[in-house]
């Protein structure tokens, strides 16, 4: 059967302090973050106009080392591409993202006044896992702009200390086709569906007929999170699907000292 749980937010994974500090892997100083709520009303001209309702709150390094500053962009860019409604190019800024996601809406109310309501965006972002070499941010977010309902999701963030710089999935592993052999044996297990049977044969639809993993994993303390959110894999009534496996079982797929 199909997970049917929907998205309630970070709480149901972690409970954080507003500070939080790793350690880097090739020094010995300490990465102190911060969660900074955005102050969209000094940035959107409100007093004589609606505009819409945003609650964003980003962790940022406390910092201006370089790679600092690279981590810090790498989370900020997963928050611009989450509030670009449009076909275009995502902000660089949230700042900037902030406001094109407004005027975005002020454009439709104008075109549409009595069919639009206001247009909403919560984004916050928690410290999920620390190691040696990587650092992961989980980015929880739920953005509504009309129709029947909004749309919640889970973003991972994964991020390496060295460089600053997202690690793409697949460079996360060093025996990355063994990972998703390992990978669908949990999920048909999980969802009853058996070896000789299709991976859709429950109600799932991965492209192809063809187990895939999704767009988001990441990790915690001790485990390995596979993240599938709506729609990747399955319906939006039936909320994302999230698959937990235990790091000793998977620690050797990967490039990175997860333990």
């Amino acid at each position: 059967m199909i997970n049917t749980k929907t998205n309630t937010g970070l709480k149901l994974f972690f409970f954080f302090g507003i500070l939080l500090v790793i350690k880097a892997c090739n020094t010995e100083e300490s990465f102190t973050f911060e969660k900074q709520n955005v102050a969209v009303e000094k940035l959107l001209d409100c007093k004589d106009d609606d505009c819409a309702s945003l609650d964003i709150n980003l962790l940022k390094i406390i910092d201006d080392k370089p790679v600092c500053k690279k981590i810090n962009t790498e989370i900020e860019k997963v928050a611009c591409a989450i509030l670009n409604v449009g076909e275009n190019k995502p902000q660089e800024t949230v700042k900037a993202a902030v406001v094109e996601f407004n005027e975005s809406y002020k454009d439709m109310r104008v075109e549409f006044p009595d069919e639009i309501p206001p247009y909403e965006v919560s984004i916050t972002s928690e410290l999920s896992f620390q190691c040696k070499s990587m650092v992961s941010v989980i980015m929880d977010s739920y953005v509504f702009t009309g129709g029947a309902h909004g749309y919640g999701g889970i973003s991972f963030i994964n991020i390496e200390t060295k460089t600053g710089k997202r690690i793409p999935n697949k460079d996360l592993f060093k025996r990355y086709s063994d990972f998703i052999t390992y990978a669908e044996k949990v999920f048909r297990s999980k969802f009853e569906i058996l070896e000789n049977e299709s991976i859709n044969s429950t109600g799932f639809f991965f492209e192809d007929e063809k187990f895939s993993l999704p767009e988001n994993i990441g990790f915690t303390n001790t485990e390995v999170i596979l993240y599938y959110n709506p729609y990747e894999i399955s319906s939006y009534a039936e909320g994302p699907v999230e698959i937990k496996i235990k790091k000793e079982d998977v620690a050797s797929y990967f490039a990175f000292d997860i333990l």
